[in-house]
């Protein structure tokens, strides 16, 4: 790569050395004038894209990609020497985005296609004469393509990378505890129908029942399961097994009377056993050749290395953005780590990453994911949970760190502590914005004294 970014550069300030500065400025008004309205066209016609249309449409990211659009077009068509190489850093950048947020090659390549076509007509209706029209359409689009290109192959080398890391997670969720796992959601799908029964016999209300979908089992199966044993038949089949359970479920506690006829009542029950009886089968078999590997762990916590990140998030997002549920992050540090460590050695801070950790798994559901962030700093992506379920979760983790007793050798109590940061996904497809608000709110909590949670809210 980096030879290949050499080239370019050379490539780029000869075709500044070839091109009369007269031109080149003429090129630069162009963009200057004309920047607003070429982004404006763009956008319009990009947009008619159906495929498009799932990353551009939130508002966020089309005001903000409007506005980058022209600066890239005025810093690009005004390019001067010493400004080649911060430019082909920024295709770079504009790449890994592009790649993060899963926006395919073909699609930019699209959008660069189009922008040419726009600058035809925008040249055309210039002042300038043929012979400098033509010289700076000719600028112009050899501009572009270069800029085009450099972002290509950077996006090329950030998807390739992005998809090894899709299959090493893909490979270790596989092999990581798996006989643990399966009798995990084999408890939560029997816990499910067990209280289902109970409040049958009991003449209870269903009302409060949660459908299996949205059960723990329900919400491990669709954000862990299923990309767990993506490709396997077994997954469709339980699937539709799910979806079976979930609309004679719904369509009982819709007339609730039907389970006062007793053969009503024994077909439900008749039908919820045969459907969860079939559903254990089926989640025996994918866990039955899958054995313990801890690739991609971290070795002390035992939390998922941070590697995994971007494979998680991106999905958690799509999933969040196509079924229209909330999505959360907090980002926990434990509050003057340093001094403890200082203070009473680094085995003791290993103790107490330990303590914290196992606080974590304590205190989130099965559909969550735990990552271990850096030293001391965590990451808790929290899937289907709102607001209030947030600060819930987070609240009841730092109170349980809060409590737990660690003793020196000697029997001195060590304090410990966390300041924690959240924030609510808001649409915008690209993770790292939304880590970053949550890393806002733990600077902002972290000023507030530590021990506590803190939202980040839109007005911050």
């Amino acid at each position: 790569m980096e030879t290949y970014l050499k080239s370019m550069k050379g490539e780029w300030l000869t075709l500044l050395e070839k091109t009369d500065q007269h031109i080149r400025r003429l090129t630069a008004e162009v963009a200057h004038s004309h920047a607003h309205e070429l982004s404006e066209t763009f956008y319009r016609i990009v947009l008619t894209d159906p495929h498009a249309r799932e990353f551009l449409s939130n508002a966020q990211v089309e005001i903000h990609l409007k506005s980058a659009l022209e600066r890239w077009i005025r810093e690009v068509l005004a390019c001067k020497p010493d400004d080649i190489e911060r430019l082909i850093q920024q295709q770079h950048t504009v790449a890994e985005v592009h790649a993060r947020i899963g926006i395919s090659v073909e699609l930019v390549e699209m959008g660069f296609r189009v922008l040419k076509k726009l600058f035809y007509p925008v040249i055309i209706e210039s002042h300038f004469t043929a012979e400098e029209k033509l010289q700076v359409y000719h600028h112009a689009i050899n501009s572009i393509d270069l800029a085009m290109e450099v972002m290509s192959r950077a996006f090329s080398f950030s998807e390739h990378n992005s998809a090894k890391e899709d299959e090493n997670y893909r490979i270790f969720t596989l092999m990581e505890n798996a006989e643990e796992e399966k009798e995990r959601q084999t408890a939560a799908l029997l816990s499910w129908e067990i209280d289902l029964i109970y409040k049958i016999i009991m003449d209870a209300d269903l009302g409060n029942t949660l459908a299996i979908s949205q059960s723990d089992f329900g919400l491990w199966f669709n954000h862990k399961g299923r990309h767990y044993f993506s490709g396997i038949a077994e997954v469709g089949h339980i699937s539709r097994l799910l979806q079976e359970l979930d609309e004679i479920f719904r369509s009982t506690r819709a007339t609730p009377r039907s389970l006062s006829n007793r053969a009503l009542r024994v077909g439900f029950l008749i039908s919820v056993r045969k459907n969860v009886v079939q559903i254990i089968t089926l989640l025996r078999e994918l866990f039955e050749e899958v054995s313990r590997h801890e690739v991609g762990m971290d070795v002390l916590t035992k939390l998922l290395n941070r590697r995994f990140m971007p494979t998680i998030f991106k999905r958690e997002i799509a999933h969040s953005q196509r079924a229209s549920t909330p999505l959360s992050v907090l980002i926990i540090d434990v509050d003057k780590f340093k001094q403890i460590n200082d203070s009473w050695g680094h085995p003791m801070g290993d103790e107490i990453l330990r303590k914290v950790s196992n606080a974590f798994y304590d205190n989130v559901r099965s559909s969550d994911y735990v990552f271990r962030y850096g030293g001391d700093e965590f990451v808790i992506l929290l899937t289907e949970a709102t607001e209030f379920d947030t600060h819930r979760i987070g609240e009841r983790i730092r109170s349980r760190v809060e409590k737990t007793i660690i003793k020196t050798a000697e029997g001195e109590r060590v304090p410990i502590s966390l300041s924690i940061g959240a924030a609510m996904f808001d649409g915008h497809p690209d993770y790292e914005r939304f880590i970053q608000r949550a890393d806002e709110a733990l600077y902002i909590a972290k000023a507030r004294g530590r021990n506590c949670i803190h939202i980040w809210q839109a007005a911050e």
